[in-house]
C-alpha cells in the first residue's frame, strides 16, 4: 500500500529570533504501508523570506548573522522515518509503534535551507482507539544534532499528542498538541497546536488542512496547510490509525 502527499503549507511569524520570518513550505510525501510497517519519505521545497539571514534547523529558526531583507528558495533537508508495529490494535486495544528518523543535509547551509548535517534518532507512540470514531494519539521521539562548524546543537526531545474524531463515512477533525527543544541551550521550547479537517473526495483521493497556532515565542505566530493525498488503493480496515 503507498500514499503520496502533496501538503503545501505556509508559516509565519519571528520564532522568538526577533527577525520576521515568512516560510512557504511545500513537501512532497510518500508512504508504504504494510501491515506492520510503515516507511515514510518527505521531500521538502522551501521558499524563506526574512529580515536578516536565518538558518533552518530541523523546523526551528536560528539567527545566523547579519544582513539586510533575503529570501532564499530550494530543496530542504530529506527525511526518513521507518516506524515498526509491534503490536496490532483494534477496538479498545492500541497500537504500539517504535523506529527510527533520520533526516539527511540535502538542504543548503549556505543559504540557511539545513544545517549541512545528518540528524537522527529512535521514536515511538501509541494509537488508542475509542470505539469506531475517536481515536488518542502519542508520540516521543529523541534527535541526534550534528553541529555545524563552530555551532554546538544540542540533542532534544519532541513530542506530540492529539486525538482524530470520525465525523462521518467520508470526514475527519483532528486536533495536536506538538512541543519540541530548541537546538540552543537555554532557547525556549517551540510548542504549537494544529486543527485539521480531512474529507475524502473519492476512495483513493483526500484533501487535507490544518490551521497552526504557536504557543510559545520560538514557535510561529500561525500557519495554514492545504492539500491532498492519493493511495494506490482503499483504505484497508487491517491498517492502523495513523495511515487515515
Amino acid at each position: 500500500m503507498a500514499d503520496f502527499r502533496v501538503l503545501p503549507a505556509y508559516f509565519s511569524g519571528d520564532f522568538g529570533s526577533g527577525i520576521e520570518t515568512r516560510i512557504s513550505y511545500l513537501p512532497l510525501i510518500l508512504t508504504t504501508q504494510s501491515r506492520r510497517n510503515e516507511l515514510k519519505v518527505t521531500v521538502p521545497f522551501l521558499s524563506i523570506q526574512t529580515d536578516q539571514p536565518v538558518t533552518f534547523a530541523g523546523g526551528e529558526v536560528i539567527p545566523s548573522g547579519g544582513g539586510g531583507r533575503q529570501t532564499e528558495t530550494g530543496l530542504g533537508d530529506v527525511v526518513i522515518q521507518d516506524d515498526f508495529y509491534f503490536k496490532e490494535g483494534g477496538g479498545r486495544s492500541p497500537w504500539l509503534f517504535a523506529g527510527l528518523r533520520i533526516k539527511l543535509p540535502t538542504g543548503s547551509e549556505e543559504t540557511g535551507l539545513g544545517t549541512g548535517k545528518t540528524d537522527y534518532g529512535p521514536g515511538g507512540g501509541i494509537i488508542q482507539p475509542l470505539g469506531s470514531r475517536w481515536s488518542l494519539l502519542g508520540e516521543i521521539r529523541y534527535v541526534v544534532r550534528g553541529d555545524p562548524p563552530a555551532v554546538d546543537y544540542r540533542n532534544t526531545l519532541w513530542l506530540s499528542a492529539g486525538t482524530q474524531w470520525r465525523m462521518g463515512e467520508s470526514s475527519w477533525l483532528n486536533l495536536f498538541y506538538d512541543r519540541g527543544e530548541s537546538v540552543i541551550e537555554g532557547r525556549a521550547a517551540l510548542e504549537d497546536v494544529s486543527l485539521g479537517y480531512d474529507r475524502q473526495l473519492s476512495p483513493v483521493t483526500r484533501l487535507r488542512t490544518a490551521f497552526f497556532a504557536g504557543l510559545s515565542e520560538t514557535a510561529e505566530d500561525y500557519g495554514l496547510s492545504v492539500g491532498f493525498s492519493f493511495r494506490s488503493a482503499p483504505r484497508s480496515h487491517t491498517e492502523s490509525p495513523s495511515s487515515s
